[in-house]
């Protein structure tokens, strides 16, 4: 019998263990084969002098067209979102050179303050990439 009670606490012990130490985390892809909504929209369009502000800091002080969030991950335990977006970066008139940049920001930021960048990676695209991407985004 004592065998079977030190078991048993021992096994409640590592669930409850486990439960607390898992971080809860959920991940929502945004659909890139249909037109954006509203509300993704709405986001990006308040991201806008960020975006730009980063791309500057990044060495890429260039206009961005065909905004898109990609993902975002929200981690409830540690009470932050993570919001990968990607946007085309583009001299003069729209015209090539091409850039594709994906930025993750995390919000609220390290020490609370307004965002963070925990990701920056961009990259030359094809005029023919550009117009794929930008295919189902209002310009």
């Amino acid at each position: 019998m004592k065998k079977i009670l030190i078991s048993l606490s021992f096994i409640l012990c590592l669930v409850a263990f486990k439960e607390v130490g898992e971080v809860s985390a959920e991940t929502e892809y945004v659909p890139q084969n249909k037109p954006p909504t509203i509300m993704e929209l709405a986001f990006l369009r308040k991201l806008g002098p960020i975006i730009l502000n980063t791309m500057e800091k990044h060495g890429d002080p260039q206009l961005f067209t065909s905004g898109r969030i990609e993902k975002i991950i929200r981690n409830e335990q540690n009470d932050f979102y993570d919001v990968t977006i990607r946007v085309v970066g583009y001299e003069g008139p729209i015209n090539p050179p091409y850039k594709l940049i994906r930025i993750t920001f995390r919000f609220p930021g390290e020490n609370y303050t307004k965002h963070s960048v925990i990701q920056y990676k961009h990259r030359t695209i094809t005029p023919d990439e550009f117009k794929n991407l930008s295919k189902f985004v209002d310009r």
